[in-house]
C-alpha cells in the first residue's frame, strides 16, 4: 500500500500542532496570552524566514501579476490565523486545555463550509455525518 505525501504531511501538521498547543496552554500558566503571542510569533516568523531564504529564487514569481491576488489570499491567511491564535491563548489561559483545544478544532468546519459556499466543493454522506459527529463530541467535552 502506498502512502500519499499529503497524508504524510497531514500526520506531521497534526502532532506539530498538538504538540503546539500543549506548549500553548503551559505557556499561560505564567505569562500573559499577549506576551505568549509575542513568543510564538516568533517562532513563526523564525521558521517563516528559513522557508524564505530556501525559496528565495521561487518568491519573486509571487508578484507577478496573475498570483498577486493569491499573495493576497496568502497574507490574509496569516493575519486571520494569527488573529485566531492570539484568540486561542486567551482561551486557553481562562479554560481547560481539553475542552479549549477539542472546539478550536474544529476550525475545519468552518474552512469547509467557506468550500461548500465558495468554492462551490461537495461533500460525501460519510463527511457530512464526520462533522455532525465532531459537534456533537464538542457538546460533549463542554459538559463538566
Amino acid at each position: 500500500m502506498k502512502v500519499e505525501w499529503w497524508f504524510i504531511f497531514s500526520i506531521i501538521s497534526l502532532v506539530l500542532w498538538g504538540i503546539s498547543g500543549f506548549f500553548m496552554k503551559v505557556a499561560t500558566f505564567k505569562l500573559d496570552p499577549k506576551i505568549a503571542f509575542i513568543y510564538q510569533s516568533l517562532g513563526v516568523v523564525i521558521i517563516a524566514l528559513i522557508v524564505f531564504f530556501t525559496t528565495l529564487s521561487i518568491f519573486k514569481n509571487s508578484f507577478e501579476s496573475d498570483l498577486r491576488i493569491f499573495t493576497i489570499y496568502s497574507l490574509l491567511a496569516g493575519l486571520t490565523g494569527g488573529l485566531g491564535t492570539f484568540f486561542l491563548l486567551k482561551a486557553y489561559e481562562k479554560g481547560n486545555l481539553a475542552t479549549v483545544t477539542i472546539l478550536t478544532a474544529l476550525y475545519p468546519v468552518i474552512s469547509v463550509l467557506l468550500g461548500i459556499l465558495i468554492l462551490k466543493e461537495k461533500l460525501t454522506l460519510y463527511q457530512i455525518i464526520a462533522i455532525f459527529l465532531s459537534l456533537i463530541a464538542i457538546v460533549l467535552f463542554s459538559i463538566p
